[in-house]
């Protein structure tokens, strides 16, 4: 994990510590540096407030720009789950990677 320095700026607040943990992982494979500061809640899914579950993202300034520009495009995103052609596991339509084995989508045929 990477140490989030106190100068970085919060990117997104994402709905709960492990998509904070997805975002970061996109952030980290577009060549931005991101981190989170804290995951001392997620002990607390189910029991506390969905809103005590938000957990901001934060990147360096000088990153702020491009990487709202990756956040809106995963924000857009929209469409069906996909099943990976690997291990079949059944991944959201968000993720650009299987969650369980890091395969990529099949490309589509046609």
């Amino acid at each position: 994990m990477m140490k989030v320095q106190s100068h970085w700026v919060k990117a997104y607040s994402a709905g709960n510590p492990m998509e904070a943990e997805l975002l970061v992982g996109l952030l980290h494979r577009q060549g931005i540096r991101a981190g989170l500061r804290s995951q001392g809640l997620m002990g607390g899914i189910g029991e506390l407030p969905m809103d005590a579950l938000y957990t901001p993202v934060w990147v360096p300034a000088e990153s702020l720009v491009a990487a709202k520009q990756v956040l809106t495009a995963y924000e857009a995103q929209s469409g069906d789950e996909w099943r990976c052609q690997n291990c079949a596991e059944v991944n959201g339509s968000s993720f650009e990677l299987c969650w369980q084995c890091g395969e990529p989508p099949a490309e589509p045929t046609g």
